[in-house]
């Protein structure tokens, strides 16, 4: 736990220098403490992530399509240079990998070598997040929808600067694929503070609701010692049901965290107090670590413990080498990281405003002797504890500053102490304070305030607001509730939330049932035709919203969706009718001006355009839309004054913004600008610089479609001209095509792999495509952004015309998976992607899985056979074939590849261990039928141990029931007869109910396990005569 900083790091590359940024003539040359910041390249042990998944995501996870995932990870590591960005000053150092998410590594402190923020010293990728690799430690930035967010493990944007004040800045971010979403996160670093700063903004470019999920997730060590500092009264599971907090119902004091030793992992959302902070200290090394953000931007907080048996052990080796264990303290703006279940609550899932954006900051900082955290601000934090004749206070401050810290007794001041504080220099006072009474601590230079809640543990130490400690927001949902709503109410509420979710399709379903049941449900309208607005079906959207508005012709949001829908329809007139409306109501106000805004541009007037964008601004100052009309509005205007100033407020805004340089590029190229080929040459050069995330030619994309949407095709096709610097690929290279209207360019073809086109702006150019070239790639392409928009039926035929055309294994398999979505037989596009590309370990991975679930087990295990022929190391093909073995009695050669075989984290390995105990509960019953119990009881006595080269460690509570039980059948004997408590009446029936239970399940191994459980019972029966 303590560090020195980075004395076995080998350096790759010299540090660079990073000029100053700054927003006034010599700013950067003021006088006074100034932090540094570096940017280097770094030697660290990596254990790689590898194998993209050509096969789309939309067979197993449509939320993040068009990401695609990774299936190879390293069982032992290999140097690898990763890019670091150190920012330090005299007090704290903090370390950013922009290639790894753009996460903070972690965080120490100099004087010390405290790390407030846990660095993993190895990059040890493993299958965790959304899609796929994951490493722990540090502060890894979320977004999107739950999980680990699609951007954790691989690069993002970021540039560095030196800011005016003398802080310094890293600033990385992303656009969310799947939801259009840009995220930024400036890391913000003082000249003179021991903490350090993450300034946020996150905005929704489009007409649509997104999913509005964030959390921002720091590591810190775990350890026995240490003690969390989370108010509150309870907590909330991700269902959102309650439990108490910080003693549970058995007593338990879960904030040390020594006492979570039961169960399994820990997701302690803490709710309840009215405060802006939350922490952990370690009482035996004398220091700790916060957060701190305002209540109102950042409600959520949450303690995530990995589980203290060797079931939550175990990641500890899986993902790191010599750090040790974690704990993670996670900082949201919504209550809970919400997944739906069937428990009833107020808790839900969230939506991100159409063309809106969210702001917010947040201080991470350390603590050093103060004992633990009562209070604290983005200046500083205070510990108070009760001593044998009084109070005990320790201050400690961020930043050198004088203050005085005041102390009451029962309303009454007990004193008043003037106190010098210099950055993580804790000073300690006493004041005399009766036991038992209230007490009140203020160290208002610093904002902070501690007051003695005697009555509720959870909240001792809060003052709240007004004296009032905690909320009283209903964490219950009264039991009669539910079942009180008419039945549409319900079907729209569940179909919001599945849309909430990004499960768009199982929502249109609940939308249709509800207007089924009541055609005029102004909810059910609106919702199904926001869907169809989503999937491109313009035509019915548009009939679903003026139902609507037959309903009530001001409705805002009626109007809104019905504008979005005349003006992708081209109706320009009803669309500008409609907007007009919407932007009467304060809810859409912004974002129908954005739009009428746009149309404005389309039609020339450059008057209006400007006039609804400042409304716009008027409503969002932060808007970035409204500011990038403007500012082609100034472009094409030859405004180069009022366009300079609208991009440098862009900039403000958003240094990593790519429509600045994506308007002096086209500013450059424009004829009679003054610009030259050589300008042109420079701006596009940057332009294509600035995009360093793994998804520079989305980005490029997204820009592209951005100006085709407002009615600049010119525009759109300019920038798609530098496609091949950023490796736009097929997708790109058809808009150009379809915007120059020249389908010689479509005539090299279509390369697929891992191009996955998503955007419905994209249907017609992939479709114009195909029409005009034969290459069966188009084709495939057209399918998959059908697909991608919920039309399956639509996809699905045109993934029929292919035949057997490609020659690109992966075009199969996801056809496969189409045809078994729409009902029909998937079994030999799995097998002909195997013939087609036999060298791809996947493909053989998803037919064998295919006929097992397909319940073809001979034809299973032959593939899985050859497979592992071809790929004899891979645990997931041994996995497979295992369940094979097994299901077909073949249980000593299942445990005898088991016992040889090394699992990782993967989608088939959390059934390793299950697989094991099968294996032996199969081979112990077969020595049972052949009469040699004291063989099956070394089979049954082996199925009770959990060997961990399998992946997974054992939990404090195994289920182990059914090995148990035959234990106890084995241990009898035809002469003595059977052992006391064995046969016990209920444990036959717990096991006979699980075996029904069992009987509809789709899982191969539910089946297997379903079927061992009979083979018991019926063996127990015998052994009982």
């Amino acid at each position: 736990m303590f560090r020195l900083t980075s004395g076995r790091w080998r350096l790759a590359a010299v540090a660079a220098a990073i000029p100053c940024i700054a927003l006034t003539a010599g700013a950067c040359d003021a006088r006074g403490p100034r932090a540094r910041i570096s940017e280097e390249v770094r030697v660290l042990d990596t254990y790689p992530f590898s194998d993209p998944n050509p096969v789309p995501v939309l067979a197993t996870d449509r939320r993040l399509y068009p990401y695609h995932t990774f299936e190879g990870y390293a069982v032992t590591s290999e140097p690898g240079e990763w890019k670091v960005v150190t920012m330090e000053n005299d007090l704290i150092e903090v370390f950013v990998l922009p290639e790894v998410g753009g996460k903070v590594w972690g965080a120490v402190v100099k004087a010390t070598g405290h790390e407030f923020i846990y660095r993993n010293e190895v990059m040890k990728f493993r299958d965790i997040a959304l899609r796929g690799p994951w490493t722990s430690g540090g502060i890894e930035f979320n977004f999107g929808v739950i999980g680990h967010t699609p951007a954790t493990a691989t690069p993002v944007d970021y540039l560095v600067r030196e800011n005016a004040d003398g802080s310094v800045s890293t600033i990385v971010g992303a656009m969310d694929l799947p939801s259009r979403t840009p995220w930024r996160v400036e890391i913000r670093l003082p000249p003179d503070r021991a903490a350090f700063e993450t300034r946020v903004l996150w905005y929704n470019p489009t007409p649509l609701e997104q999913p509005y999920y964030n959390w921002m997730t720091a590591a810190a060590f775990a350890r026995d010692d240490l003690e969390l500092f989370v108010p509150g009264n309870a907590y909330l599971e991700h269902s959102g049901r309650t439990r108490p907090w910080p003693e549970d119902g058995e007593g338990r004091f879960l904030s040390l965290y020594r006492n979570n030793a039961f169960g399994g992992h820990k997701s302690y959302h803490v709710v309840g107090a009215l405060n802006d902070f939350f922490g952990g200290y370690y009482h035996d090394e004398d220091y700790g670590w916060g957060h701190w953000a305002p209540h109102e931007e950042m409600p959520g907080r949450k303690m995530w413990l990995w589980a203290l048996s060797r079931a939550g052990g175990i990641w500890e080796e899986l993902l790191t080498d010599t750090d040790g264990q974690y704990v993670e303290f996670q900082a949201g703006r919504l209550h809970a990281q919400y997944q739906p279940g069937a428990h009833r609550n107020p808790i839900s899932q969230a939506g991100f405003d159409p063309l809106s954006a969210s702001r917010w900051n947040e201080w991470w900082f350390p603590l050093e002797g103060t004992g633990g955290l009562t209070d604290a601000s983005s200046r500083g934090a205070v510990h108070v504890e009760r001593v044998s004749d009084g109070l005990r206070v320790v201050v400690q401050a961020f930043g050198a500053t004088a203050d005085t810290v005041a102390a009451w007794s029962g309303g009454e001041p007990v004193g008043a102490r003037p106190v010098a504080l210099e950055p993580l220099e804790p000073v300690a006072l006493e004041f005399d304070v009766a036991p038992g009474r209230p007490w009140r601590i203020s160290v208002p230079g610093l904002g902070l305030e501690a007051c003695s809640n005697a009555d509720d543990a959870g909240l001792d130490g809060v003052c709240g607001f007004g004296g009032e400690p905690s909320v009283s927001r209903p964490f219950g949902t009264n039991s009669e509730a539910w079942a009180a709503l008419p039945e549409t109410d319900r079907l729209v509420f569940e179909a919001r939330e599945l849309a909430r979710g990004r499960r768009h399709a199982d929502a249109r379903t609940l939308y249709d049932r509800a207007l089924a049941a009541e055609p005029w449900n102004r909810d059910a309208l609106l919702g199904l035709g926001t869907l169809a607005l989503r999937s491109a079906r313009h035509e019915e959207g548009l009939a679903l919203a003026r139902r609507a508005l037959q309903l009530d012709t001001y409705d805002p949001a009626a109007n809104f969706l019905a504008g979005n829908l005349y003006l992708t329809l081209g109706r320009r007139a009803d669309a500008l009718d409609s907007f007009g409306w919407a932007a009467r109501s304060v809810s859409h106000r912004a974002a129908a001006r954005i739009r009428l805004a746009e149309l404005a541009l389309e039609a020339g007037d450059m008057a209006e355009t400007r006039r609804h964008a400042t409304l716009a601004l008027d409503h969002d100052r932060v808007s970035i839309p409204a500011r990038e009309v403007l500012a082609i509005a100034a472009r094409l205007g030859r405004d180069d004054t009022g366009a300079a100033r609208v991009q440098a407020e862009i900039l403000e805004l958003d240094p990593l913004n790519h429509f600045v340089p994506a308007e002096l590029y086209l500013a450059a190229r424009a004829e009679g600008s003054g610009g030259n080929e050589a300008a042109g040459g420079a701006e596009a050069r940057r332009l294509t610089a600035s995009m360093r995330s793994e998804y520079p030619g989305q980005t490029l994309l997204e820009l592209a479609v951005g100006y085709a949407n407002r009615g600049l095709p010119g525009d759109a096709a300019r920038l798609l001209e530098l496609g091949d610097e950023v490796g736009g690929g097929p997708v790109a290279a058809a808009w150009l095509a379809f915007l120059r209207g020249d389908a010689e360019l479509l005539r090299a073809g279509a390369d697929p792999a891992l191009a996955f086109p998503y955007r419905p702006e994209t249907l017609p150019v992939l479709r114009w495509a195909a029409r005009e070239d034969p290459h069966w790639g188009w084709r495939y392409l057209l399918g998959l952004n059908l697909w991608a928009l919920d039309r399956d039926a639509e996809a699905a035929e045109v993934l029929a015309t292919l035949g057997d055309e490609p020659d690109y294994g992966a075009a199969y398999a996801a056809r496969a998976h189409l045809t078994a979505a729409v009902g029909g037989d998937p079994g030999a596009d799995f097998r002909r992607a195997v013939e087609v590309e036999p060298g791809s370990r996947l493909l053989h991975i998803s037919l064998v899985r295919h006929l097992q679930e397909a319940g073809r087990w001979a034809e299973a295990r032959e593939a899985s056979g050859r497979g592992r022929e071809l790929f004899p190391d891979d645990f997931n093909l041994a996995l497979l074939h295992v369940r094979g073995l097994i299901q077909a009695g073949e249980h000593g050669e299942a445990i005898r590849i088991l016992a040889t075989t090394h699992v990782l984290p993967s989608e088939n390995s959390g059934e390793a261990h299950r697989l094991y105990e099968l294996a032996h509960v199969g081979a112990a019953l077969d020595e049972l039928e052949a009469g040699d119990r004291p063989a099956a009881r070394r089979h049954l006595e082996t199925a009770l141990l959990w060997p961990e080269s399998l992946g997974q460690g054992r939990p404090f509570d195994p289920d182990d029931q059914l090995v148990r039980f035959l234990i106890d059948a084995a241990a009898g004997s035809p002469e003595r007869g059977p052992v006391p408590g064995a046969f016990e009446p209920s444990t036959i029936a717990s096991l006979r109910a699980r075996a029904d239970a069992l009987a509809g399940a789709a899982s191969p191994t539910a089946a297997i396990e379903r079927a061992l459980l009979r083979r018991a019972l019926a063996a127990a029966a015998r052994l009982q005569r």
